[in-house]
């Protein structure tokens, strides 16, 4: 007799199956945030989720163009975010009543009336105050937090609020994006108020989408080398790209230093254009050019993406191009690149 071996469960199925319990449970989540009672629903919920990941982080939050959010969040964790965002894109569109979300999203408005408790301690969190320092070499706002009452509090507390305020105010995916340096100060000078923070963030970021982008130069191995990346560098802006490909690229017409003449820049960028018109799904994060070889670094959210690439790469002129494909939820392949 032969018997078929049982696959495990990942968290795929467990994503499933919460989405599967949640369109019977809803009802059920609606009325107990207008106050009804349900005893079990809650555990239900927090089981649902841990099977996905024990880490994995949820709330139920005011939303912005429906009454209710649920958020289900990485908490942090760089390894985390795209199963989160992986558990958002299972889910159903959002509606007047429900909208899904895996990251805590930001209110201008969220400290106004609003009190914490942490470690014994409550807050006013009105009273927060802030000071933000643009750092245009790192494209990215140094912000330093303060309330009346931090110089009364020990380090850890101070800095945790420091964070929650923050992602509040604006947004963990804001946050880990465009938010460079946090501190939690003890001394008053910092005069932001939380709707005045917010807006001085909103001002600073890429109009309409449109990437930035971060030359560099250097040596490596010896050789000189030049890059340039998107700024700011970070996965929090492509949520679920999390497998890193990198596209290396020789070319036989180069100067002295190594980089292409000018007709042999010109066919990598034609070649590198064909290339993003037609790898749907795909994001270009960086190149790096050194002794004969351009290298594009790009990142998909699906393992398919590198079997895409291949008919595109075909029959480059200069030799084959080389593809590399490593998972990387972290961005570890590319964080000499970022700011």
């Amino acid at each position: 007799m032969l018997f078929k071996k049982r696959r495990k469960a990942g968290p795929e199925d467990a994503i499933t199956a919460f989405w599967t319990w949640w369109a019977g449970a809803r009802p059920r989540a609606e009325r107990m945030i207008g106050g009804g009672s349900d005893d079990t629903f809650i555990e239900e919920t927090a089981g649902l989720i841990a099977a996905i990941h024990p880490d994995l982080h949820w709330e139920f939050a005011a939303g912005r163009t429906s009454r209710h959010l649920l958020v289900v969040s990485s908490g942090g964790s760089p390894e985390l975010r795209s199963l989160a965002e992986r558990w958002r894109r299972a889910g159903p569109p959002p509606d007047e009543t429900f909208g899904y979300a895996a990251a805590r999203q930001g209110r201008p408005d969220a400290l106004e009336g609003a009190r914490l408790a942490l470690d014994g301690h409550q807050l006013d969190l009105d009273d927060l105050r802030f000071r933000a320092e643009h750092d245009e070499e790192r494209d990215c706002l140094d912000v330093e937090v303060w309330h009346p009452d931090f110089a009364r509090l020990p380090e850890e507390p101070r800095g945790q609020i420091a964070y929650l305020s923050l992602d509040w105010l604006l947004g963990e995916d804001t946050v880990e994006i465009w938010v460079g340096g946090i501190e939690a100060v003890t001394t008053a000078g910092p005069g932001l108020t939380g709707p005045e923070l917010a807006a001085l963030v909103a001002d600073m970021l890429p109009a309409d989408g449109q990437p930035r982008w971060r030359n560099m130069s250097g040596r490596r191995a010896g050789k000189p080398i030049i890059a340039m990346a998107q700024t700011r560098l970070r996965p929090a802006r492509w949520p679920g790209h999390d497998l890193h490909i990198r596209m290396d690229v020789p070319y036989t017409a180069r100067d002295e230093n190594g980089f292409p003449q000018r007709e042999a820049l010109a066919a990598l960028h034609a070649f590198e254009n064909h290339v993003a018109e037609h790898a749907d799904g795909m994001v270009v994060v960086a190149h790096e050019t050194t002794d004969g070889v351009r290298t594009t670094h790009l990142y998909a959210d699906s393992p398919v993406a590198a079997e895409v690439l291949k008919p595109l790469i075909a029959g480059w002129q200069d030799g084959r191009v080389q593809l590399t494909v490593t998972p990387d939820p972290r961005w570890e392949q590319v964080e000499h690149l970022a700011a």
